[in-house]
């Protein structure tokens, strides 16, 4: 059985081969499209400027970089499953001990902040868990 490696890029864990093979996806799209965009609007129009007739050619080999990701995401799907489950105490106080987060200090602060956010932090459930049980606005 193949050895996965993966990589964390831009906040998100990718699998090393999966991930070369959509740069050469990219490249064998974006490339052939710019030069053949090039090619196609100089002899086609031969009064355009080179610069204009550059970044032309430029816009479409970065549209083809589009198509090159849409056929990438197609052929190499997502291996992460989300489930959403309801998190215990113990789940919620694990998380804000990770992040160091100090509860009095964030107490303090919603006493400051706006009606708004307080309601939205409400409607995510949020609130309770940084202000407390016994705490309302």
């Amino acid at each position: 059985m193949e050895k996965k490696i993966y990589a964390d890029i831009w906040g998100d864990t990718v699998n090393v081969r999966h991930l070369f093979f959509a740069i050469i996806i990219g490249i064998a799209i974006s490339l052939p499209c710019f030069i053949l965009s090039l090619s196609f609007i100089q002899v086609h129009f031969p009064q355009t400027p080179l610069k204009l007739c550059k970044a032309y050619a430029l816009l479409i080999g970065m549209l083809s970089s589009l198509l090159s990701a849409f056929i990438s995401a197609k052929l190499f799907k997502p291996k992460r499953i989300l489930q959403e489950k309801n998190f215990s105490e113990e789940d919620r106080n694990l998380v804000l001990k990770e992040l160091d987060i100090d509860l009095d200090k964030e107490r303090e602060e919603l006493k400051t902040v706006e009606d708004e956010v307080i309601e939205e932090m409400k409607s995510l459930q949020l609130y309770e868990l940084f202000a407390g049980e016994k705490e309302n606005k």
